[in-house]
């Protein structure tokens, strides 16, 4: 498959090119279509290092997503509006991955611009940095990218607990389980093959789009969990 990385120059996007180039035909997208070539080239000595044939370009988000079958949309949250209006012409009858996650530093609240109690904490030793998921008014980024694409294109919501470094390192094999929400069973299996090309990894199913947010929820919450923990690279198993 012709699969295109929004956001693919950044530590997620690195780690799903490298993973994926492997068997298919990987495109990287950026604001900057220099800086996309630079990387791509850069990723394709990796696979050229570990054996694999160099299959990955790079462009402008635009060309690549109108290039793609598979548009992986992993870019921050508050670059999404821009991003999904420039490429809304190019994605007809295609279908797009979502990766996007609305979290806050040092904030957290349930609905936007409602006002959340701060428990004073006591402690001049005590860690208060932390990140937390910042419901958008829609419930998800999921549920936002949906009205901001054709009716035509099929939205599927999947990685958001997977690792980038170790996700990025090719020696690593990764035994982890990743959710998948979307409306669509036909683009879900898609992406349950997606997810079984890495080696060791599970897709679950957890539901239509609506169930997105709880999902999307849980990177701030590995984050945290490994900064507090002297953890590194925290992902999920089921069990």
């Amino acid at each position: 498959m012709k699969i295109a990385i929004l956001g693919g120059t950044g530590n997620i996007g690195k780690g799903f090119a490298l993973r994926w180039g492997q068997k298919h035909e990987i495109i990287i997208g950026s604001r900057e279509q220099d800086k996309a070539k630079a990387v791509a080239s850069e990723y394709n000595e990796i696979l050229e290092k570990f054996g694999h044939n160099k299959n990955i370009t790079g462009t402008d988000n635009k060309t690549a997503a109108e290039k793609a079958e598979i548009i992986v949309v992993a870019i921050r949250y508050n670059q999404l509006a821009p991003v999904m209006n420039l490429i809304k012409p190019v994605i007809e009858n295609k279908m797009v991955i979502s990766v996007v996650v609305p979290m806050e530093r040092n904030m957290c609240y349930i609905s936007p611009g409602s006002n959340y109690p701060r428990t004073p904490i006591e402690s001049k030793d005590f860690n208060t940095e932390y990140f937390c998921f910042s419901m958008p008014e829609l419930g998800s980024a999921a549920q936002e990218i949906f009205t901001m694409i054709p009716e035509s294109t099929e939205l599927v919501a999947a990685f958001h607990t997977v690792p980038a470094r170790k996700l990025a390192n090719l020696e690593m094999e990764l035994d982890y389980d990743i959710g998948v929400c979307g409306n669509s069973m036909h683009a879900k299996e898609i992406v349950f093959g997606l997810v079984k090309d890495i080696s060791n990894m599970r897709p679950l199913d957890i539901g239509p789009l609506e169930t997105a947010g709880m999902i999307e929820s849980l990177t701030p919450l590995l984050i945290n969990v490994a900064a507090r923990n002297e953890m590194k690279d925290v992902s999920l198993k089921f069990v």
